[in-house]
């Protein structure tokens, strides 16, 4: 009888099994197709940010010191606009700059690192940036509320603030689910590959422990 019941649970054990690693692979599917969207969407903002608003703030900038320097009459809302512009160029490159491994790092230290030490380190920064930008983003979502019941504007210039919040708020969640995917894959795929640094224009190699 012992016998019987083993040979009846074997098929169940074997159709888990199975369904565990379909539905795994199911969700690594799932992750990749978001990662690809959200690569397209880092890269869409990126254009928008670098050809549209970077273009308007250089125009921005020249004419007002045309208009001050030649005629003695600059746009009064000139520094307000200009420095909108340059928040919404900023951010909206933010995660296309992660994507091409362009972000800021302290590389006087983290060459220095080897081995499991700088993949120690890459974890650490993942998890950093995901309570600090997720963070950020939720407190983005409580100002949005009071800044449209108050009509929170600029000074010179009456142009509602609560918009610029909101993508405040979109690109930090972006930003969160790229390095959530980031510390869940995006580090085995990097530790698998040769991971190279800039540092003065000579490019490093990770090194082995």
């Amino acid at each position: 009888m012992a016998g019987r019941v083993e040979e009846k649970r074997r098929p169940d054990e074997g159709f888990s099994i199975e369904s565990l690693q379909a539905g795994k692979e199911i969700g690594s599917v799932m992750i990749e197709r978001l990662a690809v969207f959200f690569n397209r969407f880092s890269a869409k903002a990126h254009d928008t940010g670098t050809i549209f608003f970077l273009s308007l703030m250089i125009f921005l900038i020249t004419l007002n010191v045309v208009l001050r320097y030649g005629f003695n009459a600059p746009l009064a809302w000139g520094d307000e606009v200009n420095g909108l512009l340059l928040f919404l160029v900023l951010f909206l490159s933010l995660t296309f700059t992660w994507d091409q491994k362009k972000h800021i790092r302290m590389e006087i230290v983290y060459v220095l690192l080897k081995g499991r030490m700088r993949s120690l380190a890459d974890l650490a920064t993942g998890i950093t940036g995901i309570l600090f930008f997720g963070l950020m983003g939720i407190q983005c979502l409580r100002d949005i509320p009071y800044m449209i019941r108050t009509n929170e504007t600029g000074e010179e210039l009456p142009i509602p603030l609560w918009p610029f919040r909101v993508v405040m708020a979109l690109i930090s969640f972006v930003f969160v689910l790229k390095l959530i995917f980031y510390v869940i894959q995006g580090r085995k795929k990097e530790e698998k590959e040769e991971v190279r640094i800039e540092r003065e224009g000579i490019v490093i190699a990770k090194e082995d422990k």
